[in-house]
């Protein structure tokens, strides 16, 4: 993270300054500024102008940023991002190998390229990635890498794998809503429906309530048996969701006599 100096201070004024004139050439006015933090500021204004959908301006600011530094790992991090953003893959996973060969302690890079290779189904490639980060002892999030390798062994059919990765992160982060349903995922998955149904039951406590986790709720219910508590999560889902996917789901799931 950006440490609190005078320097960062300045180049966050610069940044702002920028982002508002939006254009990038001002810094070569500014005495002082070494390549390093010129670096640094295009690759922070990039991904400022990404956040913003401003793609063909994070685009230049990027490419500025890797014209003063081509190996420069946060920077090719940044552009694999931006160039997965404009669907460009194949020069994403160029730039996420460029940034792990001049870095191979940028676990945020690690994370993001295990979880795209995991996207496309490169199981083994991507489960290397993300275990690789999550073992590194230098990350101070481990626990993003393990959720990113929950998803990636669940989509490899590792689902007591995935299960355990889940789990781990919800130690350090009980009520995170998003981990919770992806525990209930696996676990409904798994056959535990009592596990299933108790971390859905933490997600909607937490406020975490969507129409993929009542649908899900309808499934479990209807494994155990729970024909009224069913109902009442799926009466929830038309009430709260109408005209989505998954009410069309549960029109299917509702029309079976089995507990599908």
């Amino acid at each position: 993270m950006w440490g609190v100096t005078l320097k960062m201070k300045r180049l966050g004024t610069l940044l702002l300054a920028l982002t508002m004139a939006g254009c990038v050439p001002l810094w070569e006015d500014e005495p002082g500024w070494d390549a390093s933090q010129r670096v640094e500021l295009y690759t922070r204004l990039g991904l400022e102008y990404m956040a913003q959908n401003r793609l063909a301006s994070a685009l230049e600011a990027m490419n500025d940023a890797l014209a003063i530094a081509p190996g420069d790992s946060t920077a090719n991090h940044a552009m694999a991002l931006l160039k997965l953003r404009l669907g460009e893959s194949a020069d994403a996973e160029t730039h996420f190998r460029k940034a792990l060969a001049s870095d191979s302690g940028n676990v945020g890079a690690r994370n993001d390229y295990g979880s795209y290779l995991c996207g496309k189904g490169n199981w083994a490639d991507g489960v290397y990635q993300l275990k690789s980060a999550r073992d590194d002892p230098f990350n101070t999030e481990p626990y993003v890498s393990q959720y990113g390798l929950g998803v990636c062994l669940m989509g490899a059919g590792d689902l007591a794998g995935a299960r355990d990765q889940f789990r781990a992160v919800l130690v350090v982060q009980p009520d995170n809503t998003t981990v919770l349903y992806q525990s209930a995922v696996v676990s409904y998955r798994l056959g535990e429906y009592l596990s299933a149904r108790a971390f859905l039951e933490r997600m909607f406590g937490a406020g975490g309530e969507s129409a993929d986790s009542l649908l899900l709720a309808v499934r479990t219910e209807r494994k155990l048996g729970a024909d009224d508590l069913a109902a009442e999560y799926a009466a929830k889902l038309r009430g709260s969701y109408p005209g989505s996917e998954q009410i069309r789901q549960l029109d299917v799931l509702m029309s079976n006599t089995g507990n599908g």
